[in-house]
């Protein structure tokens, strides 16, 4: 069950013109390919993976809400990178080396 931070859930947020548009920012920059497959990371069947790609919240919502818009927070993996991700399977530290890649990469 998602916990209610600012009176807000993730569900909502989800649907704001801000996320839509900040996923997009992500996915363009992320050339719309998990993060995750093009390092080789376990998990990985294809290297270059972008069926069923989604955007990661490094800190999830429920854990600090105001970095919900944040792209050092935010990566585009795969279904099972993704499910890896939250698990804790790929740590946080590995994720946000790869956003900080990311976007020294784009600046």
């Amino acid at each position: 069950m998602y916990q209610k931070v600012k009176g807000r859930t993730p569900d909502k947020f989800r649907n704001t013109t801000a996320w839509k548009k900040k996923r997009e920012e992500i996915r363009q920059r992320d050339m719309n390919l998990c993060q995750c497959c093009i390092r080789n990371l376990p998990g990985t069947v294809s290297r270059l993976t972008y069926d069923n790609c989604s955007v990661h919240h490094a800190v999830p919502l429920d854990v600090d809400y105001d970095k919900r818009l944040d792209k050092d927070n935010l990566l585009l993996v795969c279904s099972v990178h993704h499910e890896m991700c939250e698990s804790g399977a790929i740590p946080y530290v590995d994720v946000k080396r790869i956003i900080c890649e990311q976007e020294s990469a784009h600046q």
